[in-house]
Protein backbone atom coordinates (compact mmCIF):
# COMPACT_ATOMS: atom_id res chain seq x y z
CA UNK A 1 0.00 0.00 0.00
CA UNK A 2 1.24 3.42 -0.89
CA UNK A 3 1.02 4.68 2.95
CA UNK A 4 1.92 8.22 1.99
CA UNK A 5 -1.43 9.01 0.30
CA UNK A 6 -3.17 9.28 3.65
CA UNK A 7 -1.58 12.20 4.39
CA UNK A 8 -3.66 14.22 1.67
CA UNK A 9 -6.74 13.35 3.12
CA UNK A 10 -5.57 13.78 6.90
CA UNK A 11 -4.36 17.21 5.86
CA UNK A 12 -7.55 17.95 4.26
CA UNK A 13 -9.67 16.98 7.33
CA UNK A 14 -7.12 19.15 9.56
CA UNK A 15 -7.98 22.35 7.20
CA UNK A 16 -11.66 21.75 7.55
CA UNK A 17 -11.04 21.82 11.25
CA UNK A 18 -9.13 24.89 11.77
CA UNK A 19 -10.66 26.62 8.75
CA UNK A 20 -13.07 29.03 11.02
CA UNK A 21 -9.38 29.94 13.06
CA UNK A 22 -8.99 33.68 12.70
CA UNK A 23 -6.46 34.92 11.10
CA UNK A 24 -3.03 34.78 12.96
CA UNK A 25 0.39 36.28 14.11
CA UNK A 26 1.80 37.77 10.63
CA UNK A 27 -0.87 36.48 8.71
CA UNK A 28 -3.08 39.25 10.12
CA UNK A 29 -0.91 41.70 7.76
CA UNK A 30 0.21 39.73 5.42
CA UNK A 31 -2.42 37.84 4.01
CA UNK A 32 -5.50 39.23 5.47
CA UNK A 33 -5.09 43.14 5.62
CA UNK A 34 -2.91 42.57 2.38
CA UNK A 35 -5.73 40.98 0.65
CA UNK A 36 -8.81 43.38 2.29
CA UNK A 37 -6.69 46.12 -0.07
CA UNK A 38 -6.78 43.81 -3.28
CA UNK A 39 -10.40 43.05 -2.53
CA UNK A 40 -11.35 46.11 -1.57
CA UNK A 41 -9.43 48.19 -4.68
CA UNK A 42 -10.31 45.43 -7.33
CA UNK A 43 -6.31 44.94 -8.07
CA UNK A 44 -6.28 48.57 -9.33
CA UNK A 45 -2.57 49.07 -7.91
CA UNK A 46 0.42 46.73 -7.00
CA UNK A 47 1.37 48.76 -4.59
CA UNK A 48 0.28 48.21 -0.81
CA UNK A 49 -0.20 51.48 1.01
CA UNK A 50 2.88 52.65 3.19
CA UNK A 51 1.49 51.58 6.14
CA UNK A 52 1.05 47.66 5.60
CA UNK A 53 4.05 48.11 2.36
CA UNK A 54 6.52 45.27 4.04
CA UNK A 55 8.28 45.45 1.16
CA UNK A 56 7.71 41.99 0.14
CA UNK A 57 6.57 41.10 -3.53
CA UNK A 58 2.04 41.34 -3.03
CA UNK A 59 1.53 37.77 -5.06
CA UNK A 60 -0.06 36.23 -1.63
CA UNK A 61 -2.13 39.31 -0.99
CA UNK A 62 -3.87 38.91 -4.09
CA UNK A 63 -4.05 35.38 -4.40
CA UNK A 64 -6.23 35.46 -1.16
CA UNK A 65 -8.13 38.46 -2.78
CA UNK A 66 -8.77 36.14 -5.74
CA UNK A 67 -10.18 33.71 -3.79
CA UNK A 68 -12.07 35.97 -2.05
CA UNK A 69 -13.27 37.30 -5.14
CA UNK A 70 -14.36 33.60 -6.66
CA UNK A 71 -15.09 32.18 -3.28
CA UNK A 72 -16.50 34.66 -0.99
CA UNK A 73 -14.66 36.51 1.64
CA UNK A 74 -14.71 33.67 4.25
CA UNK A 75 -12.26 32.06 6.91
CA UNK A 76 -13.09 28.61 5.36
CA UNK A 77 -12.12 29.63 1.99
CA UNK A 78 -8.97 31.27 3.30
CA UNK A 79 -7.61 28.37 5.00
CA UNK A 80 -8.87 25.89 2.47
CA UNK A 81 -6.74 28.13 -0.42
CA UNK A 82 -3.74 26.89 1.27
CA UNK A 83 -4.47 22.82 0.93
CA UNK A 84 -2.26 23.41 -3.51
CA UNK A 85 0.60 24.34 -0.80
CA UNK A 86 -0.19 21.98 1.69
CA UNK A 87 -0.72 19.16 -0.78
CA UNK A 88 2.26 20.25 -2.73
CA UNK A 89 4.87 20.65 0.14
CA UNK A 90 3.51 16.76 0.87
CA UNK A 91 3.84 15.60 -3.09
CA UNK A 92 7.63 16.71 -2.60
CA UNK A 93 8.86 15.98 0.29
CA UNK A 94 8.03 12.38 -0.67
CA UNK A 95 9.19 13.00 -4.25
CA UNK A 96 12.77 14.07 -2.69
CA UNK A 97 12.49 11.33 -0.22
CA UNK A 98 11.94 8.54 -2.69
CA UNK A 99 14.88 9.63 -4.76
CA UNK A 100 17.46 9.58 -1.57
CA UNK A 101 16.15 6.44 0.21
CA UNK A 102 13.76 4.54 -1.96
CA UNK A 103 9.82 5.11 -1.22
CA UNK A 104 9.55 2.63 1.62
CA UNK A 105 11.74 4.88 3.68
CA UNK A 106 10.31 8.10 1.88
CA UNK A 107 7.56 7.98 4.82
CA UNK A 108 9.60 9.24 7.39
CA UNK A 109 10.76 12.30 5.41
CA UNK A 110 6.81 13.64 5.05
CA UNK A 111 6.36 12.37 9.14
CA UNK A 112 9.06 14.17 10.16
CA UNK A 113 8.90 17.33 8.68
CA UNK A 114 4.94 17.53 9.21
CA UNK A 115 5.87 17.11 13.12
CA UNK A 116 8.32 19.82 12.92
CA UNK A 117 6.00 22.35 15.03
CA UNK A 118 7.14 24.98 12.62
CA UNK A 119 5.83 24.00 9.51
CA UNK A 120 2.93 22.31 11.34
CA UNK A 121 1.98 25.64 12.93
CA UNK A 122 1.75 27.13 9.47
CA UNK A 123 -0.10 24.33 7.81
CA UNK A 124 -2.78 25.84 10.01
CA UNK A 125 -2.33 29.24 9.27
CA UNK A 126 -3.08 31.06 6.25
CA UNK A 127 0.82 31.52 5.69
CA UNK A 128 2.72 32.64 3.11
CA UNK A 129 5.71 30.32 4.07
CA UNK A 130 3.86 27.55 3.01
CA UNK A 131 4.02 28.80 -0.58
CA UNK A 132 7.93 29.35 0.17
CA UNK A 133 8.47 25.89 1.48
CA UNK A 134 6.37 24.18 -1.38
CA UNK A 135 8.14 26.04 -4.38
CA UNK A 136 11.59 25.44 -2.36
CA UNK A 137 11.12 21.87 -1.91
CA UNK A 138 9.40 21.56 -5.31
CA UNK A 139 12.72 23.74 -6.57
CA UNK A 140 15.45 21.09 -5.17
CA UNK A 141 13.39 18.63 -6.43
CA UNK A 142 13.17 19.76 -10.10
CA UNK A 143 17.29 20.54 -10.01
CA UNK A 144 18.32 16.84 -9.06
CA UNK A 145 15.54 15.45 -11.50
CA UNK A 146 16.36 17.78 -14.45
CA UNK A 147 13.37 19.70 -14.53
CA UNK A 148 13.50 22.94 -16.22
CA UNK A 149 9.93 24.05 -16.86
CA UNK A 150 9.50 23.15 -12.70
CA UNK A 151 12.26 25.07 -11.60
CA UNK A 152 11.57 27.78 -13.54
CA UNK A 153 8.09 27.93 -11.74
CA UNK A 154 9.24 27.43 -8.75
CA UNK A 155 11.23 30.19 -8.94
CA UNK A 156 8.91 32.10 -9.63
CA UNK A 157 7.29 31.13 -6.75
CA UNK A 158 10.06 31.93 -4.36
CA UNK A 159 10.98 35.16 -5.65
CA UNK A 160 7.46 36.65 -6.10
CA UNK A 161 6.55 35.73 -2.38
CA UNK A 162 8.85 37.25 -0.17
CA UNK A 163 12.59 39.04 -0.09
CA UNK A 164 13.50 35.56 2.10
CA UNK A 165 12.05 33.86 -0.58
CA UNK A 166 14.20 35.97 -3.01
CA UNK A 167 17.55 34.83 -0.89
CA UNK A 168 16.36 31.63 -1.21
CA UNK A 169 16.45 31.29 -4.65
CA UNK A 170 19.28 32.64 -4.88
CA UNK A 171 20.64 29.82 -2.82
CA UNK A 172 19.80 27.02 -4.95
CA UNK A 173 21.19 28.17 -8.15
CA UNK A 174 24.26 28.35 -6.23
CA UNK A 175 23.42 24.86 -5.05
CA UNK A 176 22.67 24.14 -8.84
CA UNK A 177 26.22 25.36 -9.84
CA UNK A 178 28.14 23.46 -7.63
CA UNK A 179 26.70 20.10 -7.58
CA UNK A 180 26.29 20.37 -11.66
CA UNK A 181 27.79 16.73 -12.87
CA UNK A 182 30.45 18.56 -14.70
CA UNK A 183 33.06 20.98 -14.62
CA UNK A 184 32.09 24.71 -13.83
CA UNK A 185 32.46 27.01 -16.83
CA UNK A 186 31.40 30.00 -17.84
CA UNK A 187 28.82 28.28 -20.22
CA UNK A 188 27.49 26.20 -17.25
CA UNK A 189 27.12 29.44 -14.93
CA UNK A 190 24.95 31.10 -17.65
CA UNK A 191 22.98 27.27 -18.97
CA UNK A 192 22.07 26.81 -14.71
CA UNK A 193 21.00 30.37 -14.51
CA UNK A 194 18.54 30.18 -17.28
CA UNK A 195 15.59 28.54 -15.19
CA UNK A 196 15.80 30.87 -12.62
CA UNK A 197 15.94 34.26 -15.20
CA UNK A 198 12.07 34.26 -15.51
CA UNK A 199 12.06 34.88 -11.85
CA UNK A 200 14.88 36.81 -11.55
CA UNK A 201 13.70 39.28 -14.18
CA UNK A 202 9.95 39.59 -13.03
CA UNK A 203 11.38 40.13 -9.19
CA UNK A 204 13.98 42.63 -10.49
CA UNK A 205 11.36 44.48 -12.42
CA UNK A 206 8.62 44.70 -9.35
CA UNK A 207 11.44 46.03 -7.08
CA UNK A 208 12.31 48.65 -9.52
CA UNK A 209 8.74 49.47 -10.51
CA UNK A 210 8.06 49.59 -6.26
CA UNK A 211 11.09 51.87 -5.86
CA UNK A 212 9.90 54.45 -8.74
CA UNK A 213 6.28 54.33 -7.24
CA UNK A 214 6.96 54.05 -2.98
CA UNK A 215 11.07 55.75 -2.96
CA UNK A 216 12.09 52.46 -1.42
CA UNK A 217 13.22 48.79 -1.24
CA UNK A 218 13.03 46.71 1.55
CA UNK A 219 11.90 48.93 4.18
CA UNK A 220 11.56 52.42 5.26
CA UNK A 221 12.14 54.23 8.17
CA UNK A 222 8.28 55.83 8.60
CA UNK A 223 7.62 51.69 8.78
CA UNK A 224 5.71 50.29 11.55
CA UNK A 225 7.80 47.53 11.26
CA UNK A 226 11.30 49.77 10.93
CA UNK A 227 12.31 49.04 14.51
CA UNK A 228 13.08 45.20 13.77
CA UNK A 229 15.07 46.85 11.58
CA UNK A 230 17.37 48.58 13.68
CA UNK A 231 20.94 47.51 13.40
CA UNK A 232 22.50 45.84 16.56
CA UNK A 233 25.86 46.71 18.65
CA UNK A 234 28.34 44.17 19.50
CA UNK A 235 26.46 43.36 22.66
CA UNK A 236 23.08 42.76 20.66
CA UNK A 237 24.88 40.86 17.69
CA UNK A 238 26.48 38.56 20.57
CA UNK A 239 22.37 38.25 22.24
CA UNK A 240 20.98 37.47 18.71
CA UNK A 241 23.57 34.45 17.80
CA UNK A 242 22.03 33.11 21.54
CA UNK A 243 18.85 33.61 19.86
CA UNK A 244 19.37 31.98 16.85
CA UNK A 245 21.39 28.79 18.38
CA UNK A 246 18.07 28.94 20.99
CA UNK A 247 15.68 28.82 17.68
CA UNK A 248 17.69 26.32 15.83
CA UNK A 249 17.23 23.75 19.28
CA UNK A 250 13.49 25.48 20.07
CA UNK A 251 10.51 22.82 20.37
CA UNK A 252 11.52 20.06 20.32
CA UNK A 253 14.91 20.30 17.11
CA UNK A 254 17.33 19.58 19.38
CA UNK A 255 16.36 15.67 18.59
CA UNK A 256 17.31 16.09 14.81
CA UNK A 257 20.47 18.35 15.76
CA UNK A 258 21.78 15.28 18.49
CA UNK A 259 21.05 12.49 15.80
CA UNK A 260 23.05 14.90 13.33
CA UNK A 261 25.99 14.94 15.75
CA UNK A 262 26.08 11.77 17.23
CA UNK A 263 25.84 10.52 13.59
CA UNK A 264 28.61 12.28 12.64
CA UNK A 265 31.16 11.72 15.63
CA UNK A 266 30.75 8.35 15.21
CA UNK A 267 31.46 8.27 11.85
CA UNK A 268 34.58 10.15 11.77
CA UNK A 269 35.82 7.93 15.00
CA UNK A 270 35.19 5.08 12.65
CA UNK A 271 37.40 6.84 9.75
CA UNK A 272 40.14 7.76 12.38
CA UNK A 273 39.24 11.28 12.88
CA UNK A 274 39.99 11.58 8.73
CA UNK A 275 36.94 13.77 6.49
CA UNK A 276 36.38 11.62 3.50
CA UNK A 277 37.39 12.57 0.46
CA UNK A 278 35.04 15.76 -0.69
CA UNK A 279 33.27 14.79 -3.83
CA UNK A 280 30.93 17.58 -4.93
CA UNK A 281 28.72 15.20 -7.22
CA UNK A 282 27.60 12.92 -4.01
CA UNK A 283 24.63 13.38 -2.70
CA UNK A 284 25.42 13.58 0.66
CA UNK A 285 27.95 16.19 -0.11
CA UNK A 286 25.44 18.33 -2.16
CA UNK A 287 23.24 17.96 1.14
CA UNK A 288 25.43 19.34 3.33
CA UNK A 289 26.29 21.76 0.95
CA UNK A 290 22.32 22.71 0.54
CA UNK A 291 22.50 23.04 3.99
CA UNK A 292 24.95 25.59 4.15
CA UNK A 293 24.09 27.58 1.27
CA UNK A 294 20.40 28.23 3.08
CA UNK A 295 21.78 29.26 6.03
CA UNK A 296 24.13 31.68 4.82
CA UNK A 297 21.40 33.19 2.57
CA UNK A 298 19.07 33.21 5.75
CA UNK A 299 21.02 33.40 8.71
CA UNK A 300 23.82 36.09 9.12
CA UNK A 301 22.68 38.96 8.04
CA UNK A 302 19.37 38.40 10.12
CA UNK A 303 22.01 38.66 13.48
CA UNK A 304 22.68 42.30 12.39
CA UNK A 305 19.06 43.67 13.49
CA UNK A 306 16.95 43.95 16.51
CA UNK A 307 13.37 41.49 15.13
CA UNK A 308 14.46 39.07 12.61
CA UNK A 309 14.90 35.83 13.83
CA UNK A 310 11.36 34.20 14.02
CA UNK A 311 11.34 30.70 13.36
CA UNK A 312 9.49 30.24 10.90
CA UNK A 313 12.17 32.43 8.66
CA UNK A 314 14.27 29.34 8.93
CA UNK A 315 12.35 27.09 7.69
CA UNK A 316 14.16 25.82 4.42
CA UNK A 317 16.77 25.78 6.31
CA UNK A 318 15.08 23.23 8.94
CA UNK A 319 13.47 21.52 6.24
CA UNK A 320 17.26 20.34 4.76
CA UNK A 321 18.19 19.53 8.03
CA UNK A 322 15.68 17.18 8.30
CA UNK A 323 16.51 16.04 4.38
CA UNK A 324 20.45 14.99 5.94
CA UNK A 325 19.46 13.16 8.86
CA UNK A 326 17.77 11.16 6.93
CA UNK A 327 19.96 10.40 4.12
CA UNK A 328 22.88 10.19 6.31
CA UNK A 329 21.16 7.81 8.56
CA UNK A 330 19.13 5.60 6.08
CA UNK A 331 21.75 5.43 3.03
CA UNK A 332 25.23 6.57 3.66
CA UNK A 333 27.12 4.52 5.92
CA UNK A 334 26.24 0.98 6.34
CA UNK A 335 26.94 0.66 10.05
CA UNK A 336 24.02 4.08 10.37
CA UNK A 337 21.98 2.09 8.00
CA UNK A 338 21.43 -1.34 10.19
CA UNK A 339 17.82 -1.69 10.50
CA UNK A 340 17.97 -1.62 14.42
CA UNK A 341 19.55 2.06 13.96
CA UNK A 342 17.04 3.52 11.84
CA UNK A 343 14.14 1.92 14.40
CA UNK A 344 15.58 3.38 17.01
CA UNK A 345 16.41 7.14 15.66
CA UNK A 346 13.51 8.08 13.14
CA UNK A 347 11.23 7.33 15.99
CA UNK A 348 12.16 9.65 18.70
CA UNK A 349 13.21 12.01 16.27
CA UNK A 350 9.68 11.99 15.61
CA UNK A 351 7.88 11.88 18.90
CA UNK A 352 10.27 14.61 20.39
CA UNK A 353 9.72 16.81 17.38
CA UNK A 354 5.67 16.19 17.88
CA UNK A 355 6.56 16.90 21.64
CA UNK A 356 7.97 20.32 20.75
CA UNK A 357 4.25 21.57 20.26
CA UNK A 358 3.95 21.19 24.05
CA UNK A 359 6.31 23.35 25.01
CA UNK A 360 4.99 26.15 26.86
CA UNK A 361 7.38 28.89 28.45
CA UNK A 362 7.18 30.57 31.49
CA UNK A 363 4.99 33.50 30.64
CA UNK A 364 7.76 36.36 31.08
CA UNK A 365 9.83 34.24 28.33
CA UNK A 366 8.50 35.30 25.01
CA UNK A 367 7.74 32.18 22.78
CA UNK A 368 7.01 31.88 18.87
CA UNK A 369 3.65 31.03 19.02
CA UNK A 370 2.59 31.59 15.54
CA UNK A 371 5.59 28.26 14.97
CA UNK A 372 4.01 26.33 17.21
CA UNK A 373 0.46 23.87 17.45
CA UNK A 374 0.40 25.40 21.31
CA UNK A 375 -1.36 28.57 20.38
CA UNK A 376 -4.60 26.70 18.79
CA UNK A 377 -6.15 27.03 21.56
CA UNK A 378 -6.28 30.64 21.54
CA UNK A 379 -9.24 30.43 19.04
CA UNK A 380 -11.83 29.37 21.62
CA UNK A 381 -10.42 31.43 24.27
CA UNK A 382 -11.06 34.57 22.78
CA UNK A 383 -14.24 33.49 21.30
CA UNK A 384 -14.94 32.97 25.29
CA UNK A 385 -13.95 36.30 25.92
CA UNK A 386 -15.72 38.36 23.18
CA UNK A 387 -19.38 36.23 24.61
CA UNK A 388 -18.26 37.51 27.80
CA UNK A 389 -17.68 41.22 26.59
CA UNK A 390 -20.84 41.12 25.10
CA UNK A 391 -22.96 39.48 27.72
CA UNK A 392 -21.49 42.55 29.72
CA UNK A 393 -22.35 44.86 27.31
CA UNK A 394 -18.26 46.10 27.56
CA UNK A 395 -17.37 47.58 23.88
CA UNK A 396 -14.11 46.49 22.54
CA UNK A 397 -13.17 50.12 22.02
CA UNK A 398 -12.42 50.55 25.61
CA UNK A 399 -10.69 47.57 25.92
CA UNK A 400 -6.63 47.45 25.64
CA UNK A 401 -4.90 44.80 24.17
CA UNK A 402 -1.51 43.65 21.99
CA UNK A 403 -0.55 41.79 19.36
CA UNK A 404 -1.98 40.15 17.66
CA UNK A 405 -5.08 40.98 18.99
CA UNK A 406 -5.55 44.85 17.68
CA UNK A 407 -7.90 46.59 15.70
CA UNK A 408 -10.98 45.75 13.42
CA UNK A 409 -12.33 42.32 14.17
CA UNK A 410 -13.09 42.19 10.44
CA UNK A 411 -9.21 42.00 9.86
CA UNK A 412 -9.19 39.18 12.35
CA UNK A 413 -12.57 37.27 11.64
CA UNK A 414 -14.15 38.70 8.69
CA UNK A 415 -16.91 39.28 9.93
CA UNK A 416 -17.86 42.50 9.02
CA UNK A 417 -17.22 43.94 12.67
CA UNK A 418 -14.99 47.51 12.20
CA UNK A 419 -14.56 47.92 16.18
CA UNK A 420 -11.92 45.81 17.51
CA UNK A 421 -9.50 46.07 20.49
CA UNK A 422 -7.21 49.17 21.44
CA UNK A 423 -3.69 48.91 21.91
CA UNK A 424 -2.70 48.43 25.29
CA UNK A 425 -1.90 51.52 27.57
CA UNK A 426 -2.11 50.97 31.43
CA UNK A 427 -2.72 54.56 31.97
CA UNK A 428 -5.64 54.83 30.07
CA UNK A 429 -7.69 51.50 29.63
CA UNK A 430 -10.81 50.50 31.35
CA UNK A 431 -10.47 47.36 30.43
CA UNK A 432 -7.14 45.34 29.65
CA UNK A 433 -7.18 41.72 27.96
CA UNK A 434 -3.90 39.72 28.34
CA UNK A 435 -2.75 36.73 27.36
CA UNK A 436 0.54 34.88 27.58
CA UNK A 437 0.35 34.36 23.68
CA UNK A 438 1.09 38.17 23.88
CA UNK A 439 4.98 38.48 23.64
CA UNK A 440 4.81 42.78 23.88
CA UNK A 441 3.83 42.64 27.62
CA UNK A 442 6.57 43.81 29.90
CA UNK A 443 7.68 41.97 32.78
CA UNK A 444 6.65 45.31 34.93
CA UNK A 445 3.26 45.93 32.91
CA UNK A 446 2.23 41.70 33.95
CA UNK A 447 3.50 42.91 37.68
CA UNK A 448 1.17 45.75 37.60
CA UNK A 449 -1.79 43.86 36.20
CA UNK A 450 -0.97 40.81 38.75
CA UNK A 451 -0.79 43.28 42.02
CA UNK A 452 -2.76 46.48 41.25
CA UNK A 453 -5.94 45.62 38.67
CA UNK A 454 -8.98 43.18 39.19
CA UNK A 455 -9.24 40.41 37.33
CA UNK A 456 -12.47 39.82 35.83
CA UNK A 457 -12.49 37.04 33.69
CA UNK A 458 -10.30 34.15 33.02
CA UNK A 459 -9.78 31.06 31.03
CA UNK A 460 -6.74 28.45 31.09
CA UNK A 461 -6.90 25.53 28.07
CA UNK A 462 -3.62 23.43 26.64
CA UNK A 463 -1.00 26.11 28.12
CA UNK A 464 -2.96 29.31 26.41
CA UNK A 465 -4.49 31.73 28.82
CA UNK A 466 -6.52 34.60 28.56
CA UNK A 467 -7.71 37.33 31.36
CA UNK A 468 -9.70 40.18 31.30
CA UNK A 469 -8.67 42.64 33.91
CA UNK A 470 -10.92 45.94 35.29
CA UNK A 471 -8.84 49.48 36.13
CA UNK A 472 -9.63 49.89 39.66
CA UNK A 473 -8.60 53.85 38.77
CA UNK A 474 -10.53 53.79 35.85
CA UNK A 475 -14.06 52.28 37.12
CA UNK A 476 -16.27 54.96 35.75
CA UNK A 477 -15.41 54.09 32.50
CA UNK A 478 -18.47 53.73 30.57
CA UNK A 479 -19.47 51.22 28.34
Amino acid sequence: MKWHLLFYPILFAVTLLVCNNPFFWDTVQLASKHGHFFYDTDFQSLILPGEIDSGHPPLFGMYIAMIWKVFGKTLCASHLSMLPFIFGAVYFLHAIGSRLVGQKLAIWLTLICLADPVLASQMVLVSPDLVLVCCCLMALWAIWENKFMWLALAVIGLGLISTRGMMVGAALYLFSLIAATEKITLNLVFRKLLPFLPGGILVASYLFYHWMEAGWIGYHEGSSWAPSFQKVDFKGFVFNIGVMVWRFLDFGRVAVWLAILVIGFLTLKRSNWKLPKIDRFETGWQLILLTILLFLAIGPTQLFYTGLLAHRYFLPFFLTLSISLLYFLCNKYPWVAKKKVKNLVLPVVFIVLATGNFWIYPQKIAMGWDSTLAHLPWYSLLKETEDYLKTEEISLEIVGSAFPNIGSREIYELNGETKGFVEKDLATNCYLLFSNIMNDFSDLEIAELNSEWEKIFERNLGGVNVILYKNPKRSLCEN
